[in-house]
């Protein structure tokens, strides 16, 4: 059978909305995606007793009084219905050796959960830095550029190289990185982080760019299938 995947989603009010680039990336590595429900704690903790992994998915700006800032101007916070489930999330998955990928905001996330901060608007803040975001608006594409992986790491290890061109859509990145997290990819260009792993998890990866939109270049696809290969034991 092939192993299940949670995949988070934007929670609101009355409404849970998830890109389906998420759930095809999951597939096309092998697994069975699954949208995971925002229905309190109990069915959470019994939801994740059947999963086989998680999957943290892109979202808006994690509040800064999570990781003891205030809020900056340009910051979009996610809805206080994803903080909340994410925070709930994130509570269980450090328990458990579920294995988990975390993209964008789910790298972010996962800093956070651990005590890590964050740059809470890149152009603001590191002003020497290159574009990161796009404006949707203006139907901008994502930003690509090149990150450089560090020998010796999980991420290495699965991708094989030690360079890697990206795409990009963020305008916040990682500050601190805590441990246990080890950050393992950064961008060439500026020394933004572009990555994290747990060493001390069986396969804990959080993962700054898009690799669910670029799954038709063999490296990005690799991440889903180790990913995918690691929730199948």
């Amino acid at each position: 059978m092939k192993p299940l995947i949670g995949v988070t989603c934007n929670y609101g009010e009355t409404t849970a909305t998830v890109y389906n680039t998420y759930s095809r990336a999951v597939a096309a590595g092998g697994g069975l995606p699954m949208v995971l429900p925002d229905a309190g704690t109990g069915t959470l903790v019994e939801t994740l007793d059947r999963l086989d992994g998680v999957l943290i998915t892109g979202g808006g700006d994690i509040p800064p009084e999570r990781y003891g800032d205030e809020k900056h101007p340009n910051a979009k916070l996610v809805t206080p219905e994803r903080d909340a489930f994410d925070a709930m999330l994130l509570e269980e998955l450090r328990k458990r050796e579920l294995p988990t990928l975390g993209i964008c905001y789910g790298i972010q996330a996962l800093s956070v959960a651990f005590g890590g901060t964050l740059w809470q608007d890149i152009p603001d803040q590191l002003p020497e830095a290159i574009k990161h975001h796009r404006d949707r608006d203006k139907g901008e594409p994502r930003q690509l550029h090149m990150v450089r992986i560090e020998k010796g790491t999980q991420l290495h290890r699965i991708l094989g190289v030690d360079r890697l061109e990206t795409n990009s859509s963020h305008h916040q990145a990682l500050r601190e990185v805590p441990s246990p997290l080890r950050a393992t990819a950064f961008c060439e260009a500026d020394g933004i982080v572009e990555a994290v792993e747990n060493p001390e998890h069986r396969f804990m990866l959080g993962i700054q760019w898009h690799p669910e939109s670029l799954i038709d270049r063999a490296l990005h696809l690799k991440l889903f299938e180790a990913f995918v290969a690691e929730a199948s034991r």
